[in-house]
């Protein structure tokens, strides 16, 4: 295999029971592997959970990653509020004729 920086992975974890049902986690995990140095940076988030009953039966829950999200909204308002204030003071501070 070659040496990628950048590689992307999906896993499912060792199964937990929980009464008559074994739980499976699912993961994605980012791997950036920086060159001609040792190491990089791994970053796993969960993505599912898999639910299998006593028949057998497999059921697929996704998982909503409510953190991410938040961290996006909080860039974004950032983001939106550092454009405005610029457009604000923009025109506030040109020279009157």
């Amino acid at each position: 295999m070659a040496n990628r920086i950048l590689t992307q992975q999906t896993s499912t974890g060792e199964p937990v029971a929980v009464s008559n049902f074994k739980v499976y986690p699912v993961a994605h995990s980012y791997q950036v592997k920086m060159p001609g140095a040792n190491g990089g940076i791994i970053w796993n988030r969960p993505v599912a959970v898999i639910v299998e009953d006593s028949e057998g039966n497999k059921q697929v829950l996704p998982v909503t990653d409510v953190t991410r999200w938040l961290q996006v909204a909080i860039v974004a308002a950032g983001f939106f509020g550092v454009i405005l204030s610029w457009l604000i003071f923009r025109k506030s501070s040109k020279p009157a004729d």
